[in-house]
């Protein structure tokens, strides 16, 4: 019984101090090393294609390293830019008809008025009156509080962008260094026991950690489209745009389509647009189904997790790391479970 206890120990002392390099590894060094480790993904993903064009047209490995890298970034470069142009027209077209907007936001205030009125019989006139009165302190609290926030962010918002530029050219140059070297890099971390050891790890975690990454984006990319295709069906002008921001909802935790398509709908419905409102009920049906289909199909099974394992690494993922804490929950509790393995 006391060897039994003594081995007990030993196992929880061990993933405890597991957890803890795990912990101060992904909290500090993952972001000082996070560049090079996306360069060494895309070294890995371009090397067989570069292996075959050197042998096959003898040209130096640095040349068609660089070619296709400054290929790839310059696909990437135009999907991203006619995304974006696509964005930014339709923000423009919403700012251009910001009267509108505003006219039949008023005249939907009129009907719930009228609505709650029915309903209570309250008058529409004094609950207007009321909500009158209480509009200037409102603006005042935002004039103080919101805009100097908005102002604060956008200022952020910009130095996280020269940010992120710097982070993909160092990137991009990173890839073309390690694919020029490739094979050396490759065997002198194999040959190394920590290298060799590091590999290992990283081979486990990469095939359930890219799995993990894969599902999400697959998951991610399915709603974006059914939440793009049925708000186009549906006469939306800002079908891309709104169906992004949705998708984008359903991929973060707690969230999902639901908190925008239901009060969308009851919107639409107390409007009388029951076509409308019948149609966004069927897309977030839609939607909540194809997740419900395909995370078990795609999450649990490949990640070799239990659902309730990823929700619960997920919760305290958020809870440890914050926002990106839905991604490196996972992440966490793939290293420590691989890293125990390998030990």
């Amino acid at each position: 019984m006391k060897k039994e206890a003594k081995e007990s120990m030993r196992s929880i002392g061990k993933v405890l101090g597991i957890t803890l390099i795990v912990y101060a590894g992904i909290r500090w060094l993952l972001p000082l090393v996070i560049p090079f480790f996306i360069a060494f993904l895309l070294a890995k993903f371009l090397n067989p294609l570069v292996e075959k064009l050197e042998n096959k047209l003898k040209l130096k490995r640095s040349i068609w390293s660089s070619l296709l890298v400054g290929m790839l970034l310059l696909l990437l470069g135009f999907a991203v830019f006619f995304f974006l142009k696509t964005l930014i027209e339709q923000m423009k077209h919403v700012m251009d008809n910001l009267d509108l907007y505003r006219q039949q936001a008023g005249e939907f205030w009129q009907e719930c008025c009228c609505q709650i009125e029915n309903m209570t019989g309250i008058e529409a006139r004094m609950i207007q009156h009321g909500v009158e009165k209480q509009l200037p302190e409102m603006m005042n609290h935002a004039k103080q509080n919101v805009i100097p926030a908005v102002m604060n962010g956008t200022i952020l918002y910009a130095k996280n962008i020269f940010v992120f530029l710097g982070v993909c050219f160092v990137v991009v140059i990173s890839t073309i260094l390690i694919l020029k070297d490739y094979k050396k890099m490759r065997a002198a971390l194999e040959h190394h026991p920590v290298g060799s050891m590091a590999l290992k790890v990283c081979r486990r975690a990469y095939e359930a950690g890219g799995a993990y990454i894969k599902s999400q984006i697959i998951i991610m990319i399915i709603i974006t489209a059914i939440c793009v295709l049925g708000l186009y069906f549906s006469g939306n002008e800002y079908a891309l745009l709104a169906g992004c921001g949705i998708g984008i909802c359903d991929a973060m935790p707690f969230l999902g389509t639901g908190t925008i398509f239901v009060p969308w709908a009851v919107i639409e419905l107390i409007q009388g647009k029951y076509m409308l409102a019948a149609i966004y009920t069927v897309i977030y049906t839609v939607c909540s189904l194809m997740r419900e289909i395909l995370e078990p199909k795609l999450l649990g099974n490949k990640l070799g997790m239990h659902p309730l394992a990823v929700i619960v690494s997920m919760y305290v993922g958020l809870e440890i790391y914050g926002l990106w804490g839905f991604a490196l929950g996972p992440l966490s509790y793939i290293l420590i479970k691989e890293i125990y393995l390998v030990a």
